[in-house]
C-alpha cells in the first residue's frame, strides 16, 4: 500500500512500512531542516534504511526522553514524514543526520520485530478547511505577535521574522513560527497535533502572548536588580569619597559620620 504525502504541489509517495527515528524531548514540524545526532543502533538501522529506499523516515517524539530503547507504547502516534538530505559519519561514533520535516503523519500502527521500528501512516490533514479572510487574518495576528516575542527575547535573530513573513503560505508560516517558539516538549507536540489550521493559529497566539509576558516580566525584575545594583554601587562610592575626605582632614572615621552620611 502506497500513501501519498502532499505539501504545496509537491507529492511524495511512502511505502506502507516506513522507518521508524525516534526522537528524543525534539518535535519536528513541517518545512523545518534540522540536524540531529543519532547514536542507538536501532535509529541507525533505521536512517540507513531510509538512505537505501526512498530517504523517507518517519519523524515521532518519544513520550519521555529517557527512554532508551522505546517500544510502540512509548511513542506519540503524530510525527512528521521526513526526507534525509545528509549523512556524516562522526570520529565519536555517532551520526549526524540533515533531516527535513515534510508534512505530517498519523500512525496506525508500529511494527517491530526487526532491528528497528517500522510503522503504517497515512497523512495527517486538517480536519476542516479555513476562509481565506480568516486565515489571514489570524496568520496576520500571529506574525505581528511573534515580531513583538522575537524583540523582546534576546536570542533569536531578528531576521527570522522576515524570512517568515516572506513565505509563500499561511500554514508555511504558522510552522515556521512554531519552530523557534521554545517551549516545553508537549506544548510542541500538541501543536503538531492541531485538528485545524485555526487551532493552530489560536494555539501560537495564546503562546506568543503569555511568553511575551512571561519575557516582559523578566526584563522588568532585571531592570529592577541592575537599578538597586547602581543604586548601592553609588552609595558605596559616596560612602568612600566621604571616607577619603574624614582622612585628608584628619578627622577620625566616625567623627560626625553619621551626620554627613544623612
Amino acid at each position: 500500500m502506497i500513501n501519498e504525502f502532499m505539501r504545496d504541489g509537491e507529492t511524495l509517495q511512502a511505502g506502507a512500512r516506513i522507518p521508524v527515528l525516534p526522537l528524543r524531548d525534539v518535535v519536528i514540524f513541517p518545512y523545518v531542516v534540522i540536524p540531529l545526532l543519532v547514536g542507538r543502533q536501532p535509529s541507525l538501522g533505521a536512517i540507513e534504511a531510509a538512505v537505501e529506499g526512498d530517504k523517507l523516515i518517519l519523524l515521532v517524539a518519544q513520550r519521555e526522553g529517557e527512554t532508551q530503547e522505546p517500544g510502540a507504547s512509548d511513542l506519540h502516534r503524530t510525527g512528521v514524514l521526513g526526507r534525509v538530505l545528509q549523512v556524516a559519519r562522526l570520529p565519536n561514533g555517532t551520526t549526524r543526520v540533515l533531516v527535513e520535516g515534510f508534512a505530517r503523519a498519523k500512525v496506525t500502527r508500529y511494527v517491530g520485530g526487526g532491528p528497528f521500528m517500522r510503522a503504517v501512516a497515512s497523512p495527517l490533514d486538517w480536519a476542516e478547511p479555513m476562509g481565506e479572510t480568516e486565515t489571514r487574518a489570524l496568520a496576520n495576528r500571529v506574525l505581528s505577535l511573534f515580531e513583538e516575542y522575537v524583540a523582546l527575547h534576546r536570542r533569536i535573530p531578528p531576521e527570522v521574522v522576515g524570512l517568515i513573513q516572506s513565505t509563500e503560505s499561511e500554514e508555511r508560516q504558522a510552522w515556521g513560527v512554531a519552530a523557534h517558539l521554545p517551549v516545553k516538549f508537549d506544548v510542541r507536540q500538541k501543536l503538531l497535533e492541531a485538528r485545524t489550521l485555526k487551532n493552530l493559529l489560536d494555539t501560537l497566539a495564546t503562546t506568543l502572548n503569555s511568553e511575551s509576558e512571561l519575557l516582559r516580566l523578566e526584563r522588568k525584575i532585571d531592570d529592577d536588580v541592575r537599578g538597586a545594583l547602581f543604586q548601592n554601587q553609588r552609595e558605596f562610592y559616596l560612602q568612600e569619597q566621604l571616607r577619603a575626605i574624614h582622612k585628608e582632614l584628619g578627622e577620625e572615621d566616625g567623627d560626625d559620620f553619621s551626620d554627613l552620611e544623612a
